[in-house]
């Protein structure tokens, strides 16, 4: 669990922040786990990275009408099985790839596609330019900093002159793609991008496929419950 541990641990997000948070939910590192917050009820779910039990576990945690805090254990997996697991994910997903396209400016002039940067997040200077200060060791999005964080090129060659990184595509008011800029070794810079609809596409034929492959190696139900709840 060795990258799972480099992800989380402290530096990940700006000024030493343990998560983010929004109007819809967020998440929140904490030691040897991952909170996602849905919303700003009282319900999230918990992925333990199991270095102690040596078991992957995502549950649930809700409180009912009476104030009682309840547990479901949705999916647990021990990590003796996570190398043979992802050598069977990676047959579904190895045409992923050619979602990829390449993009050209003439393209997106002559159907009137339009480009903004801002609206996507690749690092930790992206991050904190849309978030406020901690509260709670949290970073907050603030809506008013993503509006004037948002870049439109006065022409479309302006894109050449953005550094590499994520931005968004729009034919009218709806978003058809993310788009990334690249600079090879050679130091060309290149644009690709995912159009969203195939994305929705595959995820539809091989989403079925990757549950039923993770579901084969997840634990008995008496075992699932194996699992580190030290907050």
């Amino acid at each position: 669990m060795r990258i799972l541990n480099e992800f989380t641990k402290p530096g990940s997000l700006p000024d030493g922040a343990c998560g983010i948070e929004a109007a819809d939910g967020g998440f929140v590192f904490g030691a040897d786990k991952l909170i996602f917050f849905v919303g700003v009820g009282r319900e999230h779910y918990t992925l333990h990275f199991g270095s102690n039990s040596g078991v992957v576990d995502l549950h649930r945690t809700w409180w009912d009408e009476g104030g009682v805090e309840r547990h479901e254990t949705l999916f647990a997996l021990s990590h003796t099985d996570i190398p043979t697991l992802l050598r069977e994910l990676s047959g579904p997903l190895r045409n992923f790839p050619r979602l990829i396209r390449r993009l050209r400016l003439g393209w997106l002039a002559r159907h009137r596609i339009r480009v903004l940067r801002g609206l996507e997040f690749a690092s930790s200077t992206d991050i904190a330019a849309v978030t406020r200060k901690k509260r709670h060791k949290r970073l907050v999005v603030a809506e008013d900093k993503i509006r004037r964080n948002v870049k439109v090129p006065r022409y479309l060659d302006d894109v050449w002159e953005w550094p590499d990184g994520p931005f968004s595509l729009f034919s009218g008011n709806r978003k058809i793609g993310i788009a990334w800029k690249v600079t090879d070794r050679s130091g060309r810079p290149r644009l690709f991008w995912l159009k969203l609809r195939d994305l929705v596409r595959f995820g539809n034929q091989v989403g079925p496929q990757l549950i039923q492959t993770a579901l084969h190696y997840a634990m008995p139900g008496e075992r699932r419950r194996i699992r580190d709840r030290s907050s």
